[in-house]
């Protein structure tokens, strides 16, 4: 570790070694929680290309996290090697991220939840910036201040170009706090511009599993509020859940909460939906726990009819706790609470989770149940005013997406059974997604193939399905 300027105090100090495995060197750096080993890192040594890995099935704990307690001013680094070299040059509270800028575990955050001033030290490239922010938004914005480096440098490269501790202490006294959410400075808002003008979400958007759908919304962005809604039985619910499970895999934490249906019941769906499943069985179960460890997908439910404020306080708080980059709501109409004022207390609920999205900056997507239709309505596909009191709902979302199933009637008659064909009816599985509101685009329309027996939609790509299209 020379060429990185850190002395053989240093390397004794956190008992770094040198591991061979099949010719191939490796630094390893122990991880210890109270003082006891729980952990070792391996980075790889040049000339090998940069590479870590960790012990399997060992807990990931902040480096040098032992030194939190009784502190109220705390430094962060993007990795072990920043801490180690700002302790060497003696400054000793301080703690590591050892999983990278891009994540952040919720049980760091409650280790911190007693400082009182932290200043955020990560690499002053773009994933390490965006990985600041994030962190600060889930520490508090108000008690966070971010430590700018010189571009193309992280804490080791500061002092190992020539700068002593002393330039580093006067870029603490420049550290500022963080931007607030929703202000923007405009050199980042003709950002925003170019990469809406170009049509291409950027690295912020949230994508669906869905490249038709993703030519129609570009991507759900920060601070924006989705509405999904459809007739009763067409898979609203599938397709919000295929949306967050599918983040998740990709590593977007995601949250899915459903004031109706339970956990078990909606991780059924996730299961079928991931391995094409009709009917999971107990192995299935086994696999899906051994696959799904550490999966970023959080199931939220309520045992009982909540308040507007708790479902907001809650979502607040799991954002803050699990870096989450998406959230669902299902429904946002099972928060009525009485019959006398359902549009003001509708109206509320959605301008709510509208200003959430903003605070927490984060797209929000939430599941609204439409209107009772006459019979003569029911093969109609939906339009925005045919959400439930949708005069509630136009002013706050950024878009609303509509599903519809084409009814078609029932087989039953070709096999000789004509009293159940007069009572039974079947939705056609090629689905219309139709962008019906989108305040920065023109919305349009694409089909997908919902396989209800599976909890999901697939691409639309035999001859025969295309044919079957509304």
């Amino acid at each position: 570790m020379e060429r990185r300027g850190l002395t053989l105090a240093t390397v004794k100090r956190f008992n770094l070694g040198l591991s061979i495995e099949n010719g191939a060197k490796w630094i390893t750096i122990p991880h210890y929680r109270n003082g006891q080993l729980v952990n070792i890192k391996f980075r790889s040594v040049p000339p090998a290309p940069k590479d870590f890995k960790r012990v399997a099935k060992c807990r990931s704990v902040l480096f040098n996290g032992d030194c939190l307690k009784g502190r109220k001013e705390i430094f962060i680094t993007e990795g072990e090697l920043d801490a180690m070299t700002l302790i060497q040059e003696g400054i000793e509270n301080v703690v590591g991220s050892t999983t990278g800028a891009g994540s952040f575990d919720p049980e760091w955050i409650d280790q911190l939840k007693n400082a009182e001033k932290v200043f955020i030290v990560y690499d002053s490239d773009e994933s390490g910036q965006k990985g600041a922010r994030s962190l600060a938004k889930r520490l508090g914005y108000s008690g966070c201040f971010n430590i700018e480096l010189p571009k193309g440098q992280d804490v080791n490269d500061f002092f190992n170009n020539g700068h002593k501790v002393s330039d580093f202490r006067g870029l603490v006294k420049a550290a500022r706090r963080f931007d607030l959410p929703g202000i923007v400075p405009v050199d980042k808002a003709l950002e925003f511009l170019a990469v809406e003008m170009l049509g291409r979400p950027d690295d912020y958007a949230v994508l669906t599993p869905w490249k038709e759908v993703n030519r129609l919304i570009r991507g759900f962005y920060p601070g924006d509020l989705i509405v999904l809604s459809a007739p009763p039985k067409v898979g609203k619910t599938t397709f919000a859940l295929q949306i967050s499970w599918d983040l998740s895999f990709q590593g977007y934490p995601a949250l899915f909460y459903c004031l109706e249906m339970r956990p078990e019941r909606l991780v059924k769906k996730v299961v079928q939906g991931k391995y094409r499943l009709e009917e999971p069985t107990l192995d299935d179960i086994e696999r899906a726990a051994r696959e799904f460890a550490g999966l970023p997908l959080y199931l939220g439910h309520s045992s009982k009819k909540q308040k507007l404020d708790e479902v907001l306080d809650l979502i607040r708080e799991a954002v803050k706790r699990y870096d989450l980059r998406f959230v669902v709501l299902d429904n946002v109409h099972f928060l009525i609470r009485t019959i006398s004022n359902m549009n003001e207390e509708l109206g509320q609920a959605v301008q709510g989770f509208k200003l959430l999205a903003g605070e927490m900056e984060i797209p929000i997507l939430l599941i609204a149940q439409p209107r009772k239709r006459g019979v003569g309505e029911r093969d109609e596909i939906m339009r925005a005013e045919d959400v439930k009191y949708s005069n509630a709902v136009h002013a706050d979302c950024d878009q609303m997406i509509i599903l519809y199933r084409r009814r078609v009637a029932s087989k039953a008659k070709e096999i000789g059974q004509d009293e159940f064909t007069a009572k039974s009816e079947a939705l056609d599985p090629v689905t219309l997604i139709r962008v019906e509101a989108d305040r920065y685009g023109t919305g349009g329309e694409t089909v997908l193939y919902y396989r209800g027996e599976q909890s999901r939609y697939d691409p639309i790509t035999k001859r025969k399905e295309r044919r079957r299209s509304v």
